[in-house]
């Protein structure tokens, strides 16, 4: 702790024409749980911030002699504060263009009474008749009862609204009166029950709601909802992937972002983001491809929002789940290579992941691709020689917690998170949230320590992780995907003050037993310095 105050005390100095001026904190947080994630995973007390920066970090005694007059002291009163989440994978920005209002809380509703509280608060502030809709981020054996609410259920908490439950773009899904008679209107098949099956009935209701999708002010608004919803459960930076659903029309390349980037423009953007452009490429002239190489810039942006590369896709999904892989995905890949490129790729079945591995082996040879940090995401079936392989390759591995949701570990491990953390490469956590996943990270995270589904039952034994690991995983692992491991991720010196002050204390497996990760909260969030999030008089 010594050697960390006198780094800090360091900084919080600059030399001025001679003299040395000191840089009074605006900020300290003391008397608290500060958990650093820094190498050493250290604990200390206290934290100063100036501006955007953390400036020092020790123990309260000492950081609380750098404050004067001025100063902001907050008592954290033992509480427990964590740098801020960084999921590395979520269709974040297209649930805003859904109808109505998202409803994320739900996600964290683990009996049908639970959910039927929520709606009905929802409801109430909505407008009569606008949709309210959970799409993707909910399943049905998040719930006691191992059952979405029924059509009669949902009409007695919204009898004004419609009301749309589904567990992705593929279903299946619920609905109230109101939402079944809108979508048998446009020819979707729905049960006297309120069910939707999947297949072509999910895929037929999405494309109906598409139709609905707001104006542009209606849009901006409902990023705003997402973005405080994701200061709640202490999000403070997503790598957005877009949106790859043509059925529904999700996040058109050319118009679709326009309404995030205008919040952007008006300084209302409060989780950084970083883009991650997905490429549906169908040919071999690669015109998709060369346009965004041709017309975008790598790396652009400041430290709020910025595009980082392409993904999930480099080619259309049909094309990319082949193997071998059609010739002008190698040639895209290539490309993308030779043009600098950060690229992100989805990989799911073990066919998957061997079949990108040898094109990138290939494309390797000519252009390495270990310094544009290229990574395989998802990786429900990777198996030991393929982590091998990546690690040679220098790459990436995002591993992700969407099997929460899933019933069985039929298809081996979901993902292998013991093995690739123990194999050295990098890698960090994340959702794929709002598609197939939640949103929340606690349950995710919840996922990694236990290997357990939302309804309890153990689908990847041998796999999980410490819940330090876990953590690491999610905050400081994470910023190495976009070049921000010197930002973000930790509790230190120079890095931003992207900070969490946690409901509940993550690492007392004694207080919070493992049942109630996944009901964490942020009593506060701080992004950049400043508070997004604040309960209980923490401002």
């Amino acid at each position: 702790m010594k050697s960390t105050l006198c780094a800090s005390l360091a900084l919080l100095c600059c030399v001025v024409a001679g003299t040395v001026r000191a840089q009074v904190p605006d900020r300290i947080f003391y008397n608290g749980k500060i958990v650093t994630v820094d190498k050493a995973f250290s604990i200390q007390s206290a934290v100063a911030i100036r501006g955007d920066r953390i400036v020092a970090v020790g123990d309260s005694a000492s950081i609380r002699k750098l404050a004067d007059r001025h100063t902001v002291q907050t008592n954290l009163e033992g509480r427990t504060m964590i740098p801020g989440l960084i999921d590395n994978h979520m269709h974040f920005l297209r649930t805003a263009l859904l109808p109505g209002q998202d409803m994320r809380e739900i996600e964290s509703a683990f009996t049908v009474p639970d959910a039927l509280t929520l709606i009905r608060a929802r409801a109430r502030q909505a407008a009569q008749g606008e949709w309210l809709s959970a799409l993707g981020g909910v399943h049905w054996n998040q719930f006691a009862e191992q059952r979405f609410p029924t059509l009669a259920e949902l009409d007695a908490v919204a009898p004004d609204n419609p009301v749309y439950l589904s567990v992705s773009n593929s279903g299946p899904g619920s609905v109230n009166s109101r939402a079944r008679a809108f979508l048998q209107g446009k020819g979707v098949p729905v049960g006297a029950d309120g069910k939707i099956d999947s297949g072509d009935a999910t895929i037929r209701a999405w494309r109906a709601l598409s139709e609905l999708f707001g104006a542009p002010e209606t849009i901006k608004r409902a990023t705003q909802r997402q973005m405080a919803f994701a200061s709640s459960v202490g999000l403070t930076m997503i790598d957005d992937n877009g949106g790859t659903i043509p059925e529904g029309g999700f996040l058109n390349p050319a118009t679709g972002y326009d309404p995030f980037l205008e919040l952007m423009r008006e300084g209302r953007v409060t989780v950084r983001i970083r883009l991650l452009l997905p490429i549906l490429e169908t040919g071999p002239d690669l015109p998709i491809l060369r346009g965004r190489l041709d017309n975008a810039f790598r790396d652009f942006g400041n430290d709020m929002v910025k595009v980082v590369g392409f993904g999930e896709w480099l080619a259309a999904h049909e094309y990319q789940v082949m193997n071998p892989l059609p010739d002008f995905y190698e040639k895209g890949a290539r490309l993308a290579a030779q043009r600098g490129w950060t690229y992100e790729q989805h990989v799911i079945t073990l066919s998957e992941i061997k079949a990108h591995l040898d094109v990138w082996e290939r494309v390797n040879k000519e252009t390495p691709i270990a310094p544009l940090r290229w990574s395989l995401m998802h990786l429900n079936q990777m198996d030991q020689e393929s982590i091998d392989r990546a690690k040679a390759l220098g790459i990436g591995l995002m591993a992700h917690s969407t099997p929460y949701y899933g019933v069985s570990n039929q298809t081996g491990p979901m993902p292998p998170f013991r093995s690739i953390l123990d194999s050295g490469i990098r890698t960090g956590g994340g959702s794929d949230g709002a598609r197939i996943a939640t949103m929340n990270p606690w349950p995710m995270l919840y996922y990694m320590v236990t290997g357990r589904n939302a309804a309890g039952r153990m689908i990847n034994p041998g796999q999980t992780l410490t819940r330090e690991e876990a953590l690491r995983m999610w905050t400081a692992s994470n910023g190495w995907f976009t070049f921000d491991e010197d930002k973000v991720g930790s509790i230190e010196p120079g890095k931003l003050a992207d900070l969490v002050v946690l409901s509940k204390d993550y690492l007392d497996a004694r207080k919070v037993p493992d049942e109630d990760i996944r009901k964490i909260t942020s009593l506060m969030t701080m992004v950049g310095g400043k508070v997004v999030h604040a309960t209980q008089g923490l401002r």
